[in-house]
C-alpha cells in the first residue's frame, strides 16, 4: 500500500481549510464567501501587521469577525490550518499560536503539526476539539490570532499561510479566511524546491532488476536547514496498474548492494546545511520478489518522494512475469 493510501485518511478533517491555504499561497488575502440564504455565516479579517515574521522574532497578529447574517442562533466549530510555502514540511515547534477573544466568549485554541502541516481548532474555554460557539442571530464575534516563528522555522521556506475557518449546521456551512506572513529578511531569496528526478531502466522482471537513479537538488535559495528524508516505494495498485506484485529494494552504499525497507525507512536522509545548487544521488535497485497476479506483463508505478509527499515523482515501470 502506499504511504499516500494509508495517511490520506488523517488529512481529510482539514480538507476544506487545505486546499483553500493551498490556493492563496503565495498570494496575500483570500476572497471570503459571504452568507447567502443557506450559508447565514460570513467572515472578514484585517491585514497582519507589517513586515515579515523573522524566526525567533517578534509575534505578528491580525483579527477576524464572524457574523451571523440569519435570525436566528448558530451553533459553530472553529478550524485552524497553517502551511508553508517552500520546499520544507513544517514540525511542531516551528510556529506559535494563539488566540484572544476580542468580542466573543473566552477561547481555547489548539495548534500542532501533522503531516508536514499545521491543523488547529479554537472553541469556548472550558469545552474541548469540536465544541461549538452559539452565535446570536444578526451579531458578530470577534478574535484576535497572534502567529510567530519559533527559531526552529527552516528558513528554506518563504511563506507562512495562517486559515481560519467556521462549520455549522453540521458542516453544509463552511467560511474561511487566509492570511498569509513572509518568513525571514526580504533580502533572502528563498522559498525555492527541493527538486526530485529519477532516471533509469523502464522495464523488469523477476530475472532481471532494475537500476535507478534518485537525484535530490537543493534550489531552495539556502542551505538545507534541517535533514531531509527520502523514500521509495510502489504506488497502491490502479485499474491501469497491476496488483499482486511484491518489490524489493537495494541501495549502492559505494561497496555493495545492502537492502532497504520502503516508504519512510527507505533512504539515507539528506543533510542539514546540504548547500544550495548542491545534488544528492542515490543508487537504487528494485527487485520482483513476488507475483501473484494472472496477467503476463502490465505496469506498476514507483513513487519517489521525500518527508511525507513532498517533492514526489512517479515512475512508470513495466513489469513482466
Amino acid at each position: 500500500m502506499s504511504v499516500r493510501r494509508r495517511l490520506a485518511g488523517t488529512v481529510a478533517v482539514v480538507a476544506t481549510a487545505a486546499s483553500t491555504v493551498l490556493a492563496l499561497l503565495p498570494g496575500t488575502a483570500g476572497a471570503t464567501p459571504q452568507s447567502t440564504a443557506s450559508n447565514p455565516l460570513s467572515i472578514s479579517a484585517t491585514p497582519a501587521q507589517r513586515g515579515p515574521l523573522l524566526p525567533g522574532g517578534a509575534t505578528k497578529n491580525f483579527t477576524f469577525t464572524i457574523t451571523n447574517h440569519s435570525s436566528a442562533a448558530v451553533a459553530m466549530n472553529g478550524e485552524l490550518h497553517g502551511r508553508a510555502h517552500g520546499a520544507l514540511p513544517l514540525a511542531n515547534g516551528d510556529v506559535k499560536l494563539s488566540m484572544q477573544a476580542v468580542h466573543a466568549p473566552a477561547t481555547t485554541a489548539v495548534f500542532g503539526s501533522q503531516d508536514g502541516e499545521f491543523i488547529g481548532a479554537f472553541y469556548p474555554t472550558g469545552g474541548h476539539w469540536g465544541s461549538t460557539f452559539k452565535i446570536p442571530a444578526h451579531a458578530s464575534y470577534t478574535w484576535k490570532v497572534n502567529v510567530a516563528a519559533t527559531k526552529a522555522f527552516p528558513i528554506n521556506d518563504d511563506r507562512l499561510g495562517i486559515i481560519v475557518g467556521a462549520t455549522a449546521d453540521n458542516s453544509r456551512v463552511e467560511v474561511s479566511r487566509a492570511t498569509n506572513f513572509h518568513i525571514g529578511p526580504f533580502s533572502l531569496h528563498n522559498g525555492g524546491p527541493l527538486v526530485t528526478k529519477v532516471t533509469g531502466g523502464t522495464s523488469l522482471t523477476p530475472q532481471k532488476p532494475l537500476t535507478l537513479i534518485a537525484s535530490f537538488t537543493n534550489r531552495t535559495g539556502l542551505p538545507l536547514a534541517r535533514k531531509v528524508h527520502p523514500w521509495i516505494g510502489q504506488a497502491a495498485p490502479s485499474r491501469s496498474t497491476l496488483s499482486g506484485v511484491t518489490l524489493a529494494y537495494d541501495m549502492w552504499n559505494g561497496k555493495k548492494w545492502v537492502t532497504v525497507g520502503e516508504y519512510s525507512s527507505a533512504l539515507p536522509a539528506l543533510p542539514a546545511h546540504l548547500a544550495d545548487g548542491a545534488t544528492v544521488n542515490d543508487k537504487i535497485r528494485v527487485r520482483i520478489v513476488g507475483w501473484d497476479n494472472k496477467a503476463h506483463t502490465g505496469l506498476i508505478q514507483l513513487q519517489v518522494a521525500y518527508d511525507g509527499f513532498n517533492g514526489m515523482v512517479v515512475k512508470n515501470v513495466r513489469a513482466t512475469n
